[in-house]
Protein backbone atom coordinates (compact mmCIF):
# COMPACT_ATOMS: atom_id res chain seq x y z
CA UNK A 1 0.00 0.00 0.00
CA UNK A 2 1.14 3.27 -0.58
CA UNK A 3 1.44 6.12 1.45
CA UNK A 4 -0.61 8.98 1.25
CA UNK A 5 0.54 11.58 -1.00
CA UNK A 6 3.05 9.56 -2.84
CA UNK A 7 3.88 9.33 -6.70
CA UNK A 8 1.35 7.38 -8.55
CA UNK A 9 3.33 4.43 -10.27
CA UNK A 10 4.56 4.93 -13.28
CA UNK A 11 6.06 3.34 -16.27
CA UNK A 12 9.13 6.19 -16.16
CA UNK A 13 9.92 5.38 -19.89
CA UNK A 14 6.62 6.32 -21.34
CA UNK A 15 5.98 9.05 -18.53
CA UNK A 16 4.83 12.51 -20.56
CA UNK A 17 6.61 15.80 -19.35
CA UNK A 18 5.58 19.76 -20.13
CA UNK A 19 8.78 22.17 -19.22
CA UNK A 20 8.73 25.73 -19.53
CA UNK A 21 11.51 27.61 -21.38
CA UNK A 22 12.98 31.19 -19.94
CA UNK A 23 10.70 32.83 -21.34
CA UNK A 24 7.82 30.79 -20.15
CA UNK A 25 6.61 29.13 -23.18
CA UNK A 26 5.50 25.34 -22.58
CA UNK A 27 6.50 22.67 -24.70
CA UNK A 28 6.04 19.01 -24.53
CA UNK A 29 4.85 16.66 -24.20
CA UNK A 30 8.04 14.61 -24.11
CA UNK A 31 9.04 10.91 -22.53
CA UNK A 32 11.15 10.62 -19.44
CA UNK A 33 13.65 8.54 -21.83
CA UNK A 34 13.77 11.67 -23.78
CA UNK A 35 13.89 14.60 -20.83
CA UNK A 36 16.60 12.04 -18.93
CA UNK A 37 18.86 12.13 -22.38
CA UNK A 38 18.53 15.78 -22.20
CA UNK A 39 19.15 16.37 -18.50
CA UNK A 40 22.17 14.44 -19.25
CA UNK A 41 23.33 16.56 -22.10
CA UNK A 42 22.85 19.63 -20.38
CA UNK A 43 20.32 20.95 -22.49
CA UNK A 44 18.65 22.74 -19.79
CA UNK A 45 20.92 25.37 -18.73
CA UNK A 46 18.95 26.91 -15.99
CA UNK A 47 19.87 23.69 -14.36
CA UNK A 48 17.71 21.97 -11.10
CA UNK A 49 15.22 25.43 -11.50
CA UNK A 50 13.18 23.88 -14.90
CA UNK A 51 9.71 24.28 -14.04
CA UNK A 52 7.95 21.09 -15.36
CA UNK A 53 4.97 19.19 -14.96
CA UNK A 54 2.96 16.19 -15.89
CA UNK A 55 0.12 16.21 -17.50
CA UNK A 56 -2.32 15.50 -14.51
CA UNK A 57 -0.51 18.73 -12.44
CA UNK A 58 -2.20 22.28 -12.70
CA UNK A 59 1.20 23.43 -12.42
CA UNK A 60 4.68 23.47 -12.95
CA UNK A 61 7.32 22.90 -10.21
CA UNK A 62 10.66 23.02 -10.10
CA UNK A 63 12.67 20.16 -11.01
CA UNK A 64 14.72 20.47 -7.63
CA UNK A 65 11.41 20.41 -5.28
CA UNK A 66 10.14 16.79 -7.22
CA UNK A 67 13.82 15.10 -6.42
CA UNK A 68 16.28 15.77 -3.94
CA UNK A 69 18.98 14.05 -6.18
CA UNK A 70 19.24 15.19 -9.49
CA UNK A 71 20.88 11.97 -10.63
CA UNK A 72 17.24 10.71 -10.13
CA UNK A 73 15.75 13.21 -12.42
CA UNK A 74 13.25 11.53 -14.77
CA UNK A 75 14.67 8.01 -13.57
CA UNK A 76 11.87 7.35 -10.88
CA UNK A 77 8.86 9.00 -9.85
CA UNK A 78 8.76 12.72 -9.55
CA UNK A 79 7.61 13.71 -6.00
CA UNK A 80 8.73 11.03 -3.91
CA UNK A 81 10.57 13.49 -1.96
CA UNK A 82 7.87 16.09 -2.30
CA UNK A 83 5.34 15.06 0.30
CA UNK A 84 3.69 17.79 1.54
CA UNK A 85 3.31 21.56 2.04
CA UNK A 86 6.75 22.37 1.13
CA UNK A 87 8.36 23.64 -1.98
CA UNK A 88 8.64 27.57 -3.41
CA UNK A 89 8.10 27.08 -7.16
CA UNK A 90 5.22 27.91 -9.29
CA UNK A 91 4.65 30.47 -11.92
CA UNK A 92 6.19 31.28 -15.11
CA UNK A 93 9.59 31.75 -14.82
CA UNK A 94 10.52 30.01 -11.61
CA UNK A 95 8.91 32.91 -9.07
CA UNK A 96 5.99 33.08 -6.67
CA UNK A 97 5.04 31.43 -3.40
CA UNK A 98 2.24 28.90 -5.87
CA UNK A 99 4.35 25.73 -4.20
CA UNK A 100 2.70 23.29 -2.13
CA UNK A 101 1.24 19.56 -3.09
CA UNK A 102 -1.51 21.19 -5.22
CA UNK A 103 0.59 21.11 -8.45
CA UNK A 104 0.49 17.16 -7.96
CA UNK A 105 -3.29 17.04 -8.16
Amino acid sequence: MKPMGAAPDLDDSSQEWYYLDSTGQEFGPFSSDTMREWWAQGFFPIGEDLMVRLPTWKQHVALRDIYRDMSDAFRTPPGSTRTGGGGGGGGGGGGGGCGGSSALA
